[in-house]
């Protein structure tokens, strides 16, 4: 038997081993080879295997390559003024300027030991030095969850950021853009206090190729504006007691929004008494509650009363209104028939030809000394005398006709939307 060695190339490690070998020269005896001992197999400590598992996991870390785009999950290793060290498992540290940091991550908060999601965003050719970027990882995951919304039709909240020409600019983890015009139902005046707010948005519009996302707000008030609309149409009742909030304000009447639907109250159902100008009674932004007087589904209209919440004049001032009483009243209207007078707030009275003199004239808003004739607490109609110089039976008082809309008196003709 001759010993003879040769030589095995391992090619993970570049290097060469000698193997011991030897060659059988003479024929083997089959029953001394089979007498003799099986060769012992060497023990394999656990210490080689760890030893092994270990140089093969740094082997497989080597063949890692790091490119430019990926996005990875580093460890805050130092910081200094203006950039972080950040250790993302290559073979060295990247660099991370504090201006690739997004707004909404403060760089003093950070510290030794935080992890950051971050992109590669680039390699120096020369030294290999990793630059990353906390920022654009950011957007880039933004963007995926910003698709998501606009597949499926869902609100994100984002905080204003910036004013530009046409609207504002919000962080959704990225950068969008909401036109002036679908911020809210109604024109903004003054952008710049937006800033800093936070809006709910949906997707309206996706630039795949810019990575750009147009928002609006507007869509999502209008769609929530539309379900209180369906859900007020449908318990919204004649005779109800609601609650509203005056919106605008017309010659003829206050608008009040009752949770989706606005309602009219005419002038002459804002107060007993009588007035010029809804702004005499209310102004825009009072609460207010309301009785609905009238209401139609299908025009969505609806017509409000403010004064039968008010305590009624009728019964507030019963103390005054009986025969005979004399009161200083107020002119309202001037005609050639009768003069009509308010007698106490929210009560008006007539006073016919004959029972005033012709000769004088009166004008609105003067203020006379009114006896009480006749009072009809079921038709609430009051006639009076300024100066008694004819005399006109009761009955006939009543058959005297009103111009314009008054009557009975004391109370004016409803008015519908």
């Amino acid at each position: 038997m001759v010993p003879r060695l040769s030589k095995v190339k391992n090619t993970n490690e570049g290097s060469y081993r000698t193997i011991s070998t030897t060659l059988d020269l003479e024929p083997q005896d089959p029953q001394a080879q089979a007498a003799a001992p099986a060769p012992a197999v060497p023990e394999v400590h656990h210490e080689e295997e760890d030893q092994l598992a270990l140089e093969q996991r740094l082997y497989e870390e080597s063949l890692k390559v790091l490119d430019e785009g990926q996005v990875l999950t580093g460890v805050i290793v130092a910081k200094y003024q203006d950039e972080l060290l950040v250790d993302i498992g290559g073979k060295s540290e990247g660099i991370l300027p504090f201006r690739e940091l997004s707004l909404a991550i403060e760089p003093k908060e950070l510290k030794v030991g935080d992890t950051l999601e971050v992109m590669i965003h680039r390699i120096d050719d020369q030294d290999g030095q990793l630059y990353l970027s906390e920022r654009r990882a950011r957007a880039l995951k933004t963007w995926e969850k910003v698709i998501e919304a606009h597949d499926n039709d869902e609100v994100i909240e984002a905080t204003v950021t910036q004013v530009v020409k046409g609207g504002v600019l919000v962080d959704l983890g990225m950068r969008g853009f909401v036109p002036a015009s679908q911020i809210r139902r109604q024109p903004v005046g003054n952008l710049d206090e937006l800033v800093g707010k936070k809006l709910r948005l949906k997707v309206i519009d996706l630039d795949h190729k810019r990575h750009r996302v147009v928002l609006s707000q507007r869509q999502v008030l209008e769609e929530e504006l539309n379900a209180k609309k369906q859900e007020l149409l449908g318990t919204l009742q004649v005779g109800q007691i609601r609650e509203g909030v005056v919106v605008r304000l017309a010659e003829f009447g206050a608008f009040v929004d009752l949770g989706g639907i606005d309602g009219l109250i005419h002038n002459s159902e804002l107060s007993y008494a009588r007035i010029k100008h809804p702004s005499e009674v209310v102004k825009i932004g009072d609460t207010v509650s309301v009785e609905v007087m009238k209401f139609d589904p299908e025009a969505k209209k609806v017509s409000l009363s403010l004064k039968h919440a008010l305590p009624d004049p009728w019964v507030e001032h019963a103390d005054k209104l009986w025969e005979g009483n004399k009161l200083v009243a107020q002119v309202v209207k001037v005609t050639p028939n009768y003069l009509l007078v308010e007698i106490v707030p929210g009560v008006l009275a007539m006073v016919p030809k004959g029972e005033f003199d012709a000769s004088v004239q009166y004008s609105p808003g003067q203020e006379v000394e009114v006896t009480l004739l006749t009072i009809n607490h079921g038709t609430r109609r009051i006639t009076g005398s300024i100066q008694h110089v004819a005399d006109v039976a009761p009955e006939e008082l009543d058959q005297i006709p009103l111009e314009d809309g008054f009557g009975p008196i004391g109370t004016e003709l409803q008015q519908t939307v």
